[in-house]
């Protein structure tokens, strides 16, 4: 044996545990622990931070393009629904739509009822169609005949006969008017009027509510028909 080297050693010794160490190590497990899952809970929250702020600046966005798309809703004369659909950029009215609302136009304004809820609802929707000229027209018709004093006292009826295209803007509507005081029939006229009217989109929900079709009245002008 070489005197100069000590005893072979065939293992590394351990150092020597005692309590305390074991308590710190168990106390550095701890604290590694909550350290790794406090990091992770931030990574996550931060990860939804971005995620919201996308999302907030995507309906931003959204809501500035002001993207509202009409749907039109066909009736038939009786208020049952005949089609649904949406009103996007290639939609035009059909003629027979544009007449059914053009009717329902004259039978609003023209008519009269005994109850003046049922007439206040008809001229907010009539002034929903008609706008400029044709709207100071029905304004002047209703200061004219004296409208909110013949309520109670008269009711006309309104018989709508024809709605016919005379130009490529304005159509010849004709009717009847009943006009009947304490129930009893007073006066049968006869009536026609032509009506110029523009289509234009709606654009709000508004717009959409009171008018989906986007027939604009522009300018009226109607007279009795006495050899009728």
């Amino acid at each position: 044996m070489n005197p100069f080297k000590g005893a072979p050693r065939y293992g590394l010794t351990p150092p020597p545990e005692t309590p305390y160490q074991r308590a710190g190590q168990a106390w550095d497990d701890r604290e590694g622990t909550v350290r790794v899952q406090a990091a992770n809970w931030r990574l996550m929250a931060l990860g939804l931070l971005t995620l919201s702020g996308g999302l907030a600046g995507a309906l931003a966005w959204l809501s500035a393009q002001g993207t509202i798309t009409p749907w039109v809703v066909q009736v038939d004369r009786q208020g049952q629904i005949q089609a649904v659909g949406p009103a996007d950029k290639g939609y035009a009215p059909t003629d027979a739509q544009v007449r059914a609302a053009l009717g329902r136009f004259v039978e609003d304004v023209r008519s009269i009822s005994s109850d003046p809820v049922v007439v206040g609802k008809a001229w907010d929707r009539a002034y929903a169609y008609a706008e400029g000229d044709a709207a100071r027209y029905i304004t002047d018709y209703a200061e004219a005949v004296q409208l909110t004093s013949q309520i109670g006292k008269l009711q006309v009826a309104v018989e709508v006969t024809s709605v016919l295209r005379a130009s490529p803007s304005s159509f010849r509507t004709t009717w009847i008017e009943r006009r009947y005081a304490n129930g009893q029939l007073q006066a049968t006229e006869h009536w026609a009027a032509i009506l110029t009217v523009e289509l234009r989109k709606p654009k709000t929900d508004k717009e959409v509510l009171a008018n989906g079709l986007g027939v604009r009245i522009k300018a009226i002008n109607w007279s009795r028909e006495y050899g009728a």
